[in-house]
């Protein structure tokens, strides 16, 4: 019997949760964590989710996103697809890194949302990895210590807590260390069947509402919701100060051509296929390949 197919809300909160196989290392040192988390930035400018929290562990990590048009199915796939790529070859090893299916809970936001970001972020301080929760480096919990963040949509969460950022900031810590005396939390992992996280207003509505799931779930393919091979350019030629005209006119300016190889990427990564790209910037379809092989 195949997988039952996820359901793709638009605007909806889940927490994330993938671990290694057989529970073995993910990460083994500090370049994985840090290009797992350089992928998930690029992939965070070019599918416009919002990320309120992140916790990376040696042989797991969870993220919790809200998701608009494009699905974290989509999302998910293209970074773990990435990682595992980047991890095989670095390790020289063959098949799966990851256990299986991903696991998504589509969680309540209004209820849930700073509980389960303090959740997440003390997940080291509960394994025993430190002894204290902002000794951790690779979450996102000293991101709202600083007030200041790479990616993370930190803004929303803090207002929640008070108007006044400092003071947000004040009340965030508080609320992390009040939580520290809190062991794993059962109902956040719910089963499989009915992976939601609410109360049961919340639970029924949407079972009421999107009781047929493949047909809902059918939303996770829809091409309409990439961005335009415009829109990504101008994107690219924004934050690299330079003219489209270069770009797909084929200059070879060193600056010109890693701002070439870029677009090309984020188009791949958008779902673009190679001769939609070359079609679009003047060049050869080989030229596209050489460049996705180039920068796996």
């Amino acid at each position: 019997m195949g997988r039952k197919p996820r359901l793709h809300i638009n605007g909806g909160l889940y927490h994330i949760i993938a671990r290694g196989n057989n529970q073995k290392e993910i990460f083994v040192d500090n370049s994985d964590y840090s290009a797992f988390l350089e992928k998930l930035k690029e992939l965070k400018e070019t599918t416009s989710f919002k990320l309120f929290a992140y916790c990376l562990m040696p042989n797991h990590f969870h993220l919790l996103m809200e998701v608009k048009n494009i699905s974290n199915s989509i999302i998910m796939q293209r970074l773990l697809t990435f990682y595992t790529k980047y991890y095989n070859k670095k390790y020289k090893k063959i098949g799966h890194l990851f256990q299986g299916r991903y696991k998504s809970i589509l969680c309540e936001k209004d209820n849930y949302l700073l509980e389960l970001v303090r959740y997440i972020h003390l997940n080291p301080f509960r394994a025993g990895f430190v002894n204290k929760p902002g000794d951790w480096e690779w979450n996102g919990h000293k991101e709202y210590l600083e007030g200041n963040s790479r990616f993370l949509d930190m803004r929303e969460v803090l207002e929640m807590l008070s108007p006044n950022s400092k003071h947000a900031v004040t009340k965030y810590a508080e609320f992390v260390k009040d939580g520290c005396q809190m062991g794993k939390r059962k109902d956040y992992y719910p089963e499989e069947k009915i992976p939601y996280v609410g109360s049961d207003g919340f639970v029924d509505d949407l079972i009421i509402k999107h009781k047929n799931l493949v047909t809902r779930s059918l939303l996770e393919t829809r091409v309409d919701l990439k961005s335009s091979l415009k829109d990504i350019l101008d994107k690219v030629v924004k934050e690299n100060n330079i003219k489209a005209d270069a770009i797909l006119n084929g200059v070879r300016t060193n600056n010109v051509t890693k701002s070439r190889a870029l677009f090309i990427m984020r188009a791949i990564d958008n779902g673009y296929k190679g001769k939609d790209i070359a079609g679009y910037i003047n060049c050869s379809e080989s030229y596209i390949t050489k460049v996705k092989n180039e920068n796996k």
